[in-house]
């Protein structure tokens, strides 16, 4: 891997976090920068369902900042949306702005791909990694819990409850009364106890917090005690005796100017941090946590760490899907296992096509990815029902927490080529393919056209064909086949011309089959 530097630029709902990189040939990495800034993306949302005006500009004036910054550096940049862009009605027109004005796509991921990458990010700052960690990120929107050991995830779980949101919804008076308090407590708690028992039955033996709330609690305890809060707080230990401490002082700042003069507390965090202790209180009541150990790295380390793995597994122009997103998909066909033979046929078949025929339509690896998962999850919709089974394997792949590794669209592209490989191709009256954008619709039509020829060469689920080649002439494509020779293909043949309408719109080109 050559030597390159990379920003990573994390969208919170309260905050947006800037990291820059060198990273190494060797895949290790030295800081050569960070930045953050408090944009409050998320204030409104939970009332309005969308990012108001002022928190719009606010987040495309930080992200042309980002990018300048990241610029003098040559960073390639990645950009990772949480909670907030997650549930903003109004997302897209922000993503679109922030691609068009500013050149940076957004990618939003979901809460429990959110937790993962907070936890790759702690283990970067902590020495951990064999430790059975509970891990706590409390951000504006979201909180994520985690259980975790040696880099695997056992068990997460991304809650809506943040700082930003339980103040809009509950805290919203000057001062606080004892009513609010009481009405979000409850709630918390009815948050949290359907998990207590998941997360107890792993028995964690340390316990991380993570993100703003958990680093504001810190300072002010190292503030209470007279101590001079140190530039980093990675590795710091609080007890819940102090912790509770920290509480009765919160109760007792009841109006916003008297928590502006806790000792300790950033006065930027001075009207979210009664919600955000609020939920840290609750959290270590359910779970009966005595003591807690504060990472100063979080989601933003994690996109390094995550992109980095992305790099190196992209050294070769075509790869096999990377562990962690084979094991996501393995997960999810595990739990519909369906017509497994088939499924690896027409997984083989469709790569086959893909690799040979590379000069036609000039995909990355990555898409091939996409399609290899697409293949391989394109039954498991017989798992609801065999009428419309293609629809249902979409349904299943979108809404399946088990995607780790992919973000929102990746999801969508991956559900979409499953959903296609029968029946119509895409059409403009599909809402969910016309809501992607046009790069992504046209990995779409690309993949979606192989899929459905190779589908098509396994009509009969008896896998005979054993292997093809793909040969190019003038306009045509000659797919040539050879078959098991005391098997007949000729319904695989008929199959396969009735679902190459798809590939030959989309290549301008005619599609004939050969047996040899």
């Amino acid at each position: 891997m050559k030597e390159k530097n990379l920003a990573a630029i994390d969208l919170g709902t309260n905050s947006f976090h800037l990291i820059i990189v060198k990273v190494k040939k060797d895949g290790s990495f030295e800081s050569l920068g960070k930045e953050k800034e408090t944009v409050r993306l998320g204030s409104g949302v939970e009332k309005r369902d969308i990012i108001t005006p002022e928190a719009f500009e606010r987040g495309i004036l930080t992200l042309k900042r980002f990018k300048a910054l990241a610029e003098v550096h040559e960073a390639e940049i990645r950009a990772i949306a949480t909670s907030a862009l997650r549930e903003a009605k109004n997302r897209d027109q922000f993503l679109e702005r922030a691609e068009s004005e500013i050149g940076i796509q957004i990618e939003i991921i979901s809460g429990y791909e959110e937790a993962r990458l907070i936890y790759y990010g702690i283990l970067l700052g902590l020495p951990i990694f064999n430790k059975r960690i509970l891990m706590i990120d409390i951000g504006g929107g979201s909180t994520e819990l985690l259980i975790g050991e040696k880099g695997e995830v056992l068990f997460a779980q991304s809650l809506k409850i943040g700082a930003i949101r339980l103040t809009d919804r509950f805290l919203y008076g000057d001062p606080n009364t004892s009513t609010q308090i009481q009405e979000c407590r409850l709630y918390i708690e009815s948050m949290l106890s359907p998990y207590k028992r998941d997360i107890e039955r792993f028995h964690p033996e340390i316990i991380v917090g993570s993100s703003g709330t958990v680093q504001s609690i810190a300072s002010m305890i190292l503030a209470k005690k007279g101590e001079e809060v140190p530039r980093t707080l990675n590795s710091f230990v609080f007890t819940d005796k102090e912790f509770f401490e920290i509480r009765e002082i919160l109760n007792k700042a009841d109006t916003l100017k008297k928590r502006t003069k806790i000792e300790g507390l950033d006065v930027k965090r001075a009207d979210i941090i009664v919600a955000g202790s609020l939920i840290l209180e609750e959290i270590f009541k359910t779970f009966q946590i005595k003591s807690l150990t504060v990472s100063d790295f979080a989601l933003r380390e994690g996109i390094i760490y995550d992109t980095i793995q992305k790099w190196q597994e992209n050294q070769t122009p075509y790869h096999p899907l990377a562990n962690i997103r084979l094991k996501a998909i393995n997960s999810l066909f595990n739990s519909f296992p369906f017509e497994k033979e088939h499924v690896e046929q027409v997984t083989r078949l469709a790569l086959e096509i893909f690799d040979q025929t590379k000069e036609i339509h000039k995909s990355s690896g990555q898409e091939r990815e996409y399609l290899e998962a697409a293949a391989k999850l394109h039954e498991i919709g017989f798992g609801i029902s065999h009428t419309s089974h293609h629809k249902h394997s979409y349904y299943i792949i979108r809404n399946s927490e088990l995607m780790v590794g992919f973000n929102f669209e990746e999801i969508e592209i991956i559900a979409l080529v499953a959903r296609y490989h029968r029946k119509s191709p895409p059409k403009p009256k599909h809402t969910e393919f016309q809501a992607l954008s046009k790069k992504a619709q046209t990995i779409v039509r690309k993949l979606a056209s192989i899929l459905r020829i190779a589908d098509g060469l396994d009509r009969s689920h008896q896998s005979i064909v054993e292997n093809l080649e793909c040969e190019i002439q003038d306009k045509i494509l000659l797919i040539k086949l050879k078959c098991k020779r005391e098997l007949d293909p000729h319904i695989e043949i008929w199959a396969a011309k009735q679902k190459k309408d798809l590939f030959e719109e989309t290549f301008a080109l005619n599609v004939r089959f050969v047996v040899l």
